[in-house]
């Protein structure tokens, strides 16, 4: 086996350990656009400080206008479909709590919502926990046992 062609894959395997570390720590951001605010202790839950008006749906704007910013907003799935659903909380005397539930900048009268925010359902993200593990091993094996034979 050539000499240089061992050096640059151990020079490779490096960068594409670093590549696979950097886009696993990426995570998608759940913050709608429209808000301006820091996060809380709650997950998913911001601090509403300002909103973009012309960033808001139909439905939002008029919820908006009627009723004003609300204190927080918190992303959800629908447990069904997994669409992404935010909830506008309205917090009020005495510590009450009204909540506006928006689906694709629709509002939603009633609507079951898993904290969940992943977009698949649990048999599918059990599911793809099993395939990357066969496909980790499929793909580790070979690298051990070429690095071995160097």
């Amino acid at each position: 086996m050539d000499p240089r062609s061992c050096r640059i894959r151990r020079r490779t395997l490096p960068i594409i350990f670093s590549l696979a570390v950097v886009l696993a720590t990426t995570g998608c951001a759940y913050k709608p656009s429209y808000v301006r605010g820091d996060g809380t202790e709650v997950p998913y839950r911001w601090k509403v400080e300002e909103i973009e008006p012309a960033r808001l749906s139909d439905d939002q704007r008029e919820v908006f206008e009627r009723r004003g910013p609300p204190a927080y907003v918190r992303f959800y799935r629908e447990v069904e479909t997994r669409k992404p659903v935010y909830a506008w909380i309205y917090t009020g005397e005495e510590d009450a709590v009204d909540l506006v539930w928006f689906i694709d900048g629709k509002v939603m009268d009633a609507i079951a919502v898993d904290s969940d925010i992943s977009a698949y359902s649990s048999t599918t993200r059990r599911r793809v926990r099993y395939a990357l593990l066969i496909a980790t091993g499929a793909a580790v094996l070979p690298a051990v046992v070429l690095l071995a034979n160097d």
